[in-house]
């Protein structure tokens, strides 16, 4: 303990106390103040927010530059001409600022914006100037102009630097004028309140520029954490569709399980019923299939499964659908417009499975694999049977079909 003491009290080297600035330097640097208060975007802001405060800003100095001359003329009409060229240059000044800003000079509101603050503060000193009597008034306003100038203009703080300093050329120039009628004690005093009031403006400006990139470092937060929790939402919903989606296919086959074909036959009643629309319930399975489990093994009879199932899906239309029944019975959900285009449908879907010449040694006579299929049309007067007296005429059809020798289509009437 007491020699971490003895190393703590020891005098740091000139190194160590570089080392220490260097370090201090660095986090100043990288703070949220500089970095922030550096980026383009915060820059963006503070000059759109300049921008409307500064055109508010002159409207309010015209019309007080107006009003002042009238004033001013009436307490002293001699120098009527000189102060309403001085007003009225101001005012002028401040509606073209104004119109600038909102055109041309929209980019560059900081200049614009010192340069009417300039001419305002050399107004109200002249006047002091040229009237004597109104110089107190005009020293009056002059303390108020700093701080009133940074409530509100949100300018840089390099241009709030450089005005105060040739605010303070004005402001000095003026005081220190013969032609004002202030003594010693009086313009020491003005000069300390003065340097009081500038002080002031800098101190309110850097504190209001430090809310500032607080209050966008939150809004940026704010916006940063909306995308995340959006981008989560988005995920968490294309997560669900997918689970949704999953828990509606047969994994091995790909093929629409129970569940979608129970939806999707109460959507085609829903239909049947609204516009009258026939649609095609064709039943089928594999001739034959156990065969290939028992001499091959389920791995080669998943195949073929999945080989037959990819085969019926190519031959469909984009609307129609085939869905896994049970083992390897399979319904297909298709429009049709009668029972002939049902029966044709039925022996395309029969010639693209025979076409595929996979090869099948228990099925004779043909050597491959077929499928056995049988066919119902539904039209509006089939709306009062249930599901399972649909699915009972189809499946009928289909092993009317397997008795009469395989790979065939039997129509149901």
């Amino acid at each position: 303990m007491h020699a971490s003491v003895r190393a703590s009290s020891r005098p740091r080297t000139l190194a160590e106390r570089l080392a220490a600035w260097q370090e201090l330097l660095r986090r100043v640097r990288s703070s949220d103040e500089l970095v922030v208060g550096a980026s383009p975007r915060f820059r963006a802001v503070q000059r759109r927010r300049t921008v409307a405060a500064s055109r508010i800003g002159f409207l309010v100095i015209a019309a007080a530059a107006a009003f002042d001359g009238v004033v001013l003329i009436d307490r002293d009409p001699s120098a009527g001409p000189t102060l309403l060229a001085l007003n009225g240059a101001v005012a002028s000044l401040a509606v073209g600022g104004w119109w600038l800003l909102g055109n041309r000079l929209r980019r560059f509101p900081d200049p614009v914006a010192a340069g009417v603050t300039y001419a305002m503060a050399a107004a109200t000193a002249w006047t002091g100037i040229i009237l004597p009597r109104l110089a107190v008034e005009s020293a009056g306003y002059l303390l108020l102009f700093p701080v009133l100038v940074t409530l509100i203009l949100p300018w840089s703080t390099r241009t709030h630097l450089r005005w105060l300093a040739g605010y303070a050329a004005v402001a000095m120039a003026f005081l220190f004028s013969e032609s004002t009628s202030f003594e010693v004690d009086e313009r020491s005093d003005l000069v300390i309140v003065m340097l009081v009031a500038i002080g002031a403006s800098l101190a309110g400006h850097v504190l209001l520029q430090l809310a500032a990139i607080r209050n966008f470092s939150q809004v940026r937060r704010i916006e940063r954490l909306r995308r995340r929790a959006d981008a989560d939402r988005n995920e968490l919903a294309r997560v669900h569709r997918a689970l949704e989606e999953t828990a509606r296919t047969d994994p091995l086959t790909g093929a629409r399980n129970r569940l979608r074909l129970t939806e999707d036959l109460r959507a085609t009643r829903g239909r049947i019923h609204r516009v009258g629309q026939p649609h095609a319930l064709i039943a089928f399975d594999l001739d034959r299939f156990k065969w290939i489990n028992d001499a091959l093994g389920h791995l080669a009879g998943d195949e073929v499964l999945k080989s037959v199932v990819g085969a019926v899906r190519g031959s469909l239309r984009a609307e129609d659908d085939v869905y896994r029944f049970g083992g390897e019975e399979f319904i297909v959900l298709m429009r049709s417009d009668d029972a002939a285009e049902t029966e044709a449908a039925a022996e395309r879907l029969r010639a693209t499975v025979e076409a595929l010449r996979i090869p099948h040694p228990g099925n004779d006579p043909y050597g491959v694999v077929t499928i056995s299929l049988g066919a119902v049309l539904l039209a509006p007067a089939d709306l009062a049977a249930s599901d399972d007296d649909w699915f009972g005429r189809a499946d009928a059809a289909l092993y009317e079909a397997k008795r009469a020798g395989r790979n065939r289509v039997v129509n149901s009437a």
